[in-house]
């Protein structure tokens, strides 16, 4: 259907409560004052930090099937995206400096804006598979329900992911960590069963089928 295409994602929208999220604050819970003065402090910090990045592309059943995606659909949308290395550096930093909450906030504010990413090149698949006649379930990624981790070095090979700066550990652990690979199937019906209950709360497509009609209405920031 398509070549790959490499996406700068900035600025991205990084929900606060995603953030807290992370930290271990549940909806019912507010963070401790000290938790949230490191927040305000650090926020705008934080996302001077991140540099998002992502790369997608549609492939065709065979090749999904070579990532060993189970049960892909005649077109299937793979993505790979990041947040960067140059956060992560700096979290490294402040915990070897013994500032363990501030390395906390940053490694939690990391991974909101990998999954903000990951929406963000979600959206730009969504839109051609609208484009085409297509839904988008939500996306899966490798290592999680029947899909194996092993799968990942055939979906980053497909994606050239070093071209923004991916690379995979023996243990097939992504670095940057604060990276998010997926896979997404070309749908002419909505799913059924357990996978139709999920909906895409970041969703801003409208006449998509799995979009939440209300989005998050936590604090966000823009990413410079």
């Amino acid at each position: 259907m398509s070549g790959a295409t490499v996406s700068d994602l900035a600025p991205l929208s990084i929900s606060r409560r995603e953030v807290l999220r992370n930290l271990g604050y549940p909806r019912s819970r507010q963070p401790s004052p000290q938790v949230d003065r490191a927040l305000e402090r650090l926020w705008e910090r934080a996302g001077g930090l991140i540099t998002p990045r992502g790369i997608h592309r549609v492939v065709g059943r065979a090749l999904a099937l070579t990532t060993g995606l189970p049960d892909p659909s005649e077109w299937v949308g793979i993505a790979v995206c990041t947040a960067g290395a140059e956060l992560e550096r700096e979290e490294h930093r402040l915990g070897q400096e013994g500032q363990v909450l501030e390395a906390l906030v940053l490694d939690a504010f990391g991974s909101a804006a990998a999954e903000a990413a990951a929406d963000a090149v979600n959206l730009l698949l969504c839109t051609e598979a609208q484009r085409r006649g297509y839904q988008l379930p939500p996306r899966i990624s490798p290592g999680y329900g029947r899909w194996a981790i092993q799968g990942q070095p055939d979906l980053l090979g497909l994606l050239d992911a070093g071209a923004i700066g991916i690379r995979l550990t023996e243990g097939l652990m992504m670095v940057p960590r604060k990276s998010v690979s997926f896979a997404v199937r070309f749908m002419r019906e909505p799913q059924q069963g357990r996978a139709a209950s999920r909906r895409c709360a970041a969703c801003t497509l409208e006449g998509c089928l799995y979009r939440v009609e209300d989005g998050p209405d936590e604090q966000e920031m823009e990413s410079q």
